[in-house]
């Protein structure tokens, strides 16, 4: 993702954009549950295995495969009906999100669901689903993000627009400042430090500076009709993006692993943040696998945000990751087509059986099988990475077939 957002120059780089023309046409049966690989029965199953757990962790493989949106909305229904999940985090901005809430009950889906997070995976009719079933909801199913990084598109033109108000140079200035963040990127490659700290001092002064506008000015604001609650999202955003980048060292931003490390650690960090916020409340994390996975894959040295979940909560915590046969896969660059018909694949042994989706509890699993071997998965954009199943995750979501999200098209201006 930190390599994806690199200067926001996507649109200078080509990138292939598809908009499916439909979905597939055939029903999608409902996920089943299974403990064993042998019996299968409704998602009631997996509420023994959950029934001590407070951070439910759903991992995608890829973030370009629509079914697995699909299956991942109805584990939220499911855990928020059955098990009084209420607050749903994505892997996507925290300002974004914030802000977005603030419009739940005034926006419709589709609108709501191409502001709310600047991933374009998410901008789709898979992802609106969840979005629809969290305003019939009327407050009591929370979505928000967790995600660190400043390009954050909704945040930046609402901090402008909200700026504007006060003096029409905030405009430019925040669009300047904001979107000047990606620069230490470059910075880092080119292995100029005077320039890199200078730029990451700059745009925490531009934060300082923005807070000090929200305070001398929010009464005028609130008449003009800005929110409190846009305003303190405004606020927790800065507040979170200043107390990341603050102090962060060149080779933190674009190096491996200590890029993926930082962004990892200060997702962790907005996890437990939201824990205080909402003390009592029960978490769904929505976030590609490496991200929620328990433990470290052989030879991976990134520590990911769900190692920490994982040693923090114990037995609280527990991770999902998804698997798929085979399908379409949307990337930042257009598609491709897999199907992993090879026993190398873990995705081989979970086809086995009849069962087109369903979730695998690991956790009681007895099984001496493929489930403590070292076997091959798909990751994000079709890399591919080994690792015993039983050792990364909690449980496993199955899907036989996956096309691509169903993104939705931007609206004509």
């Amino acid at each position: 993702m930190i390599l994806q957002k690199l200067f926001g120059l996507f649109s200078v780089l080509g990138m292939a954009v598809v908009f499916p023309a439909s979905a597939q046409n055939q029903e999608t049966k409902s996920l089943v549950f299974s403990a064993d690989l042998e019996s299968f029965r409704d998602l009631n199953g997996l509420k023994s295995a959950l029934s001590q757990v407070e951070i439910v962790a759903l991992g995608e493989n890829t973030h370009g495969l629509g079914e697995v949106f699909k299956a991942k909305t109805e584990l939220v229904k499911f855990l928020h009906e059955e098990l009084d999940f209420n607050i749903v985090l994505l892997e996507s901005g925290f300002g974004d999100a914030a802000l977005a809430w603030e419009q739940i009950e005034h926006l419709s889906a589709p609108a709501y669901t191409r502001i709310f997070s600047s991933n374009f995976y998410y901008q789709s009719a898979e992802m609106e689903a969840l979005v629809e079933y969290a305003q019939a909801q009327h407050g009591d199913l929370i979505i928000q993000g967790i995600d660190c990084q400043p390009q954050q598109d909704y945040l930046i033109d609402r901090m402008a627009d909200i700026g504007a108000l006060i003096d029409t140079a905030w405009r430019r200035i925040t669009k300047q400042e904001m979107r000047g963040f990606s620069y230490l990127y470059q910075h880092e490659m080119d292995q100029d430090s005077i320039s890199f700290y200078a730029r990451r001092n700059r745009f925490v002064q531009f934060l300082d500076s923005y807070d000090d506008l929200l305070r001398e000015h929010e009464d005028v604001l609130q008449s003009l009709g800005i929110t409190s609650g846009e305003i303190h999202a405004i606020r927790n955003s800065n507040d979170q993006l200043r107390n990341t980048y603050e102090t962060v060292e060149m080779g933190e931003m674009l190096s491996w692993p200590a890029a993926y490390s930082f962004r990892d650690a200060a997702m962790l960090h907005t996890v437990q943040w939201y824990r205080e916020q909402f003390p009592g409340q029960k978490i769904i994390i929505w976030a590609q696998n490496s991200h929620v996975e328990n433990r470290p894959k052989p030879d991976y040295t990134v520590s990911w945000m769900g190692h920490g979940l994982h040693n923090l909560y114990q037995e609280k915590y527990y991770s999902i990751g998804a698997v798929v046969y085979s399908g379409t896969d949307l990337t930042y660059s257009g598609t491709f087509q897999f199907e992993h018909n090879d026993p190398d694949y873990l995705a081989y042994h979970l086809n086995l059986s009849d069962q087109e989706r369903y979730v695998l509890d690991l956790r009681g699993y007895s099984g001496e099988d493929f489930t403590g071997q070292l076997l091959l998965g798909m990751e994000n954009n079709g890399a591919t990475a080994s690792f015993i199943a039983k050792d990364r995750f909690d449980g496993l979501l199955f899907i036989r077939y996956s096309d691509v999200p169903v993104l939705l098209r931007p609206v004509e201006e």
